[in-house]
């Protein structure tokens, strides 16, 4: 096992998923923490690969429970750690070491999976309108806003939308910026997370959120995911939660998730090449960007 990597499964109600969540996951790859946010599985369902299940005594919301997978990794000194809500399956076993190596080539140490949202794919209506998810399919290709390329065959797919299916830290950005904000209740709390990130220097500009550019072919959505949500499952429950979370965000940034501005090309270029000289491999330089797209 790598002790420098840890895995935190966040899982809530859905037995079935976090079966198949948990099963995907190689052996030895790391130290892997599971936080039931739910009801209690049966002792049965927590594989001998799970280190420690952490087990909240009543639901706390997605954010305390990813909070609680940070905090456990991190104190057993994970420098590389991975939040992986239960509907992710992962399809190749060495996503993990995909994902490392793309950071310590770029320099960008937050990488969520973007194909995660149906937002981030190609679908046949556009644009962003939470009360049309359900209609909507992850099973399209992915539609990056850009593919940038970077020496040893590493590429960065930055889409339009932040999603917490599969995200990736560094240990030096959460010391430095912290783990989620805690009063958002199932809404907002990676965003809301990766945009202090972003203010701090250590992420591309808002709006363009960083991933490998292959995702896809590592990490796949278990089958039903949308359709059996925990958190949506009550639909007006969750749209007054995501509201609340519009509040509060503004509250904390002085502004609505949707009200920052759009960079430029040659700021969005600049992050990059300093994040690439500042905390990637040396002598290794951004190049031109890809066209959009291609990244399935």
């Amino acid at each position: 096992m790598s002790v420098n990597i840890g895995i935190g499964i966040i899982t809530c109600d859905r037995p079935e998923f976090f079966a198949k969540c948990v099963a995907s996951v190689p052996d030895g790859v790391g130290r892997v923490v599971v936080v039931n946010d739910g009801t209690p599985y049966d002792d049965g369902v927590y594989p001998s690969t799970v280190d420690e299940v952490i087990q909240h005594p009543a639901n706390r919301s997605v954010g305390v429970a990813k909070n609680d997978a940070l905090r456990y990794l991190l104190a057993r000194g994970c420098d590389y750690l991975f939040l992986v809500e239960d509907d992710t399956e992962i399809l190749r076993p060495d996503v993990f070491e995909a994902y490392i190596r793309a950071a310590e080539i770029s320099g960008l140490w937050h990488l969520n999976f973007g194909p995660g949202s149906p937002f981030n794919r190609i679908q046949a209506r556009s644009g962003f309108d939470l009360h049309n998810r359900g209609e909507m399919t992850t099973h399209t290709p992915p539609n990056p806003r850009l593919v940038v390329s970077y020496a040893d065959d590493v590429r960065i797919a930055l889409y339009q939308h932040a999603v917490g299916m599969f995200s990736f830290f560094g240990r030096r950005i959460l010391e430095q910026v912290g783990l989620h904000d805690e009063a958002y209740r199932n809404a907002w709390e990676h965003v809301d997370l990766t945009y202090r990130i972003i203010k701090a220097g250590l992420h591309p500009p808002f709006w363009y959120f960083a991933d490998l550019w292959d995702s896809s072919r590592y990490l796949g959505e278990v089958a039903g995911a949308i359709e059996q949500s925990v958190i949506a499952r009550d639909r007006t429950a969750w749209l007054a939660n995501v509201e609340a979370g519009r509040e509060h965000y503004r509250a904390v940034h002085g502004h609505y998730p949707n009200q920052v501005r759009d960079a430029t090309r040659d700021e969005l270029f600049g992050a990059l090449r300093g994040l690439q000289g500042t905390y990637g491999s040396a002598g290794r330089r951004v190049a031109a960007p890809t066209a959009a797209g291609g990244a399935s």
